[in-house]
């Protein structure tokens, strides 16, 4: 709990506890009610504007270009227009 989601599907970013269910009892965004847990992110990494990639010897690692956009508790709400 406190993590913040980043969903694929609709841009949000949202508190983990505040994971809303779909109409048959699943997990889905709390913005689009229609995207599945795949479609959820510890970091917007499909948003070029916001994060980028290095590479180590092993893994590529997504990271912040900006400053972290963070969620806050109860209110969800979509990433700043851009990127896509």
């Amino acid at each position: 709990m406190g993590d913040d989601v980043y969903c694929l599907h609709c841009d949000a970013v949202f508190k983990a506890e505040d994971v809303a269910c779909d109409d048959v009892g699943d997990p889905t965004c709390p913005l689009c009610i229609s995207s599945t847990p795949l479609d959820f992110a510890e970091i917007p990494w499909w948003r070029e504007d916001l994060v980028g990639q290095t590479a180590d010897e092993k893994d590529v690692i997504n990271q912040w270009c900006v400053e972290p956009i963070h969620a806050e508790a109860g209110k969800p709400t979509h990433l700043p227009a851009g990127g896509r």
